[in-house]
């Protein structure tokens, strides 16, 4: 299963600070910005920015998995947590003309 993006509520406290929040099923995972992505603050501040993967990284943090394409034209993102999903999604899409533009991009969402 993939993420789900959900437009969040003008009740919402990051409501003008962020477009999405990221859902797998009915757990928040992250926010999405137009500049990126955000992890869930768990005390209510403002959440630092999330940033792409560095690969000898020692910290204890979840992937978030990003596949960005376009469809005749028309950009699309979808978001995993899981890189084997993404790949069997990316090994499907490849086969596909209409289908252009696939890049992947890992980010690391804090513990």
């Amino acid at each position: 299963m993939h993420l789900s993006y959900e437009k969040l509520g003008i009740d919402h406290p990051m409501y003008g600070k962020a477009r999405y929040i990221v859902m797998d099923g009915m757990n928040a995972v992250c926010y999405k910005t137009d500049e990126g992505y955000l992890p869930l603050a768990a005390d209510g501040s403002a959440p630092a920015p999330v940033q792409a993967v560095e690969k000898n990284k020692h910290q204890q943090a979840r992937s978030l998995f990003v596949l960005s394409f376009a469809i005749n034209g028309e950009a699309e993102e979808m978001t995993f947590k899981s890189k084997k999903k993404m790949d069997k999604t990316i090994a499907f899409y490849k086969d596909k003309a209409f289908v252009t533009d696939i890049k992947s991009t890992e980010y690391q969402l804090a513990d």
